[in-house]
């Protein structure tokens, strides 16, 4: 029988290992990317016009592409990808099927950004688990009207006045009891004079993580060995300080391959993180490569004026790349719903048009969802196939399922159309 000390350092070591292996996996491979069955939506969808979906303007992503190429032919690159957008990516169900495919083809580079959602009384993501000893008091940018609004990277915030307030992070999905390990802990805390300092520890492994980077939007801290689990402790250092507000965490495992960042808030629209002060600059902390913009569904509840939308679409793109001007940007049109409890709605294919004459106009890529999928009033055939949920508005998992992989096969089959291009 093992000491104890030798088990803790046996087990990292395995862990690494795995880690290791793993990314070997990922790397070297030839540059094409064959998209399987597993990869593949059914025949029995007919409604779903599968040889249209293409990313349109795929040229404008070949900077991403050539990262994608890079690591998976020699290796050592990192491809950051931020999917932001609504309920329609706040359950990460859709996301989800994109970050596990691209990663098994590029390699994991970690998990991303996460927030307790369920601190801040909303549903989200269920491939962790966050556990707490305080009170926090949560919110999020759609529901504050204000003209400027102070939220962060995620949208929302989490905020408690408790000097011993911690908050611990496993990464166990809740589905399958997977855990995944990590090194990287970036924590987005706008630094004032007010705010608690935080140690960043592990208690399995008995460790407390060394802050590497910092700005006044985030701070970066590193364990010397793999961990499944992290808490952050609120550590009152200073008489002034009264609070901890949170806006998430990143988790990587520094290693190459793909950072798939997944973020979604209830009921939201393009001015809803455009009004977040805080919002593009943290997002240029996860040093974007592409930035995805998923929505549409809420202004078409509301039956927004196009020339408004437009105003808004143009201003948060602007904020996103002032702050981040290496990152492309990739517009999605929704997927057609019914107006709530009112029947079909007349407004998604206004609403889906503003998206793309804005996207294609200012050269960014377009994946036109709305379109392939039947259009107008396709939201009958996406419910007869029980691809709906009985509010008629948001989708089955089954549905969400099936348009992540629809939103993957246009990725790979964009990126292998840059590969022929290379030959």
């Amino acid at each position: 029988m093992y000491p104890p000390f030798t088990r803790l350092r046996l087990w990292a070591c395995s862990a690494f290992f795995l880690l290791f292996m793993g990314q070997c996996q990922s790397q070297f491979r030839p540059p094409h990317v064959q998209i399987t069955d597993i990869d593949t939506v059914g025949a029995g969808y007919s409604f779903i016009r599968q040889d249209d979906n293409a990313i349109e303007n795929a040229s404008y992503l070949e900077p991403v592409y050539q990262k994608l190429y890079t690591q998976r032919t020699q290796g050592g690159k990192k491809i950051n990808i931020v999917h932001i957008g609504d309920s329609h990516i706040l359950g990460d169900f859709l996301t989800r099927e994109v970050r596990d495919r691209l990663q098994r083809e590029f390699g994991d580079a970690g998990r991303g950004l996460l927030f307790p959602y369920k601190l801040a009384q909303t549903n989200g993501a269920r491939d962790f688990l966050a556990e707490t000893n305080s009170k926090w008091l949560g919110a999020n940018c759609q529901r504050d009207l204000s003209p400027e609004t102070n939220f962060g990277a995620a949208g929302l915030k989490l905020t408690t006045l408790n000097p011993y307030a911690e908050l611990t992070f496993r990464l166990r999905d809740t589905a399958t009891a997977e855990s995944r390990f990590f090194t990287k802990v970036t924590i987005f805390q706008r630094k004032t004079a007010l705010e608690y300092d935080v140690e960043v520890r592990d208690e399995t492994s008995n460790q407390i993580a060394q802050l590497f980077i910092e700005d006044d939007y985030a701070r970066s801290f590193y364990f010397d060995r793999p961990v499944g689990s992290v808490t952050i402790a609120a550590k009152k250092t200073a008489p002034q300080q009264k609070t901890l507000t949170l806006d998430g965490i990143a988790i990587e495992n520094e290693l190459s391959g793909v950072l798939y960042h997944s973020i979604g808030v209830n009921g939201a629209k393009y001015m809803d993180f455009a009004r977040a002060k805080y919002f593009a600059r943290q997002v240029a902390d996860l040093e974007p490569d592409l930035v995805i913009l998923s929505f549409g569904t809420n202004e078409s509840q509301g039956n927004t004026e196009p020339a408004y939308m437009r105003r808004t679409m143009e201003l948060l793109t602007a904020q996103i790349l002032e702050s981040s001007p290496g990152a492309r940007i990739m517009l999605t049109t929704p997927a057609d719903s019914y107006l709530r409890g009112r029947g079909l709605n007349p407004h998604m294919a206004e609403t889906s048009k503003v998206i793309r004459e804005f996207a294609l106009e200012k050269g960014f890529a377009l994946w036109d969802l709305f379109n392939f999928t039947g259009g107008k009033n396709s939201s009958v055939q996406w419910k007869s196939h029980h691809l709906m949920t009985s509010d008629s508005v948001h989708y089955t998992k089954s549905g969400y399922a099936l348009q992540g992989k629809l939103l993957y096969q246009s990725l790979m089959n964009g990126y292998n159309g840059f590969v022929e291009g290379k030959r």
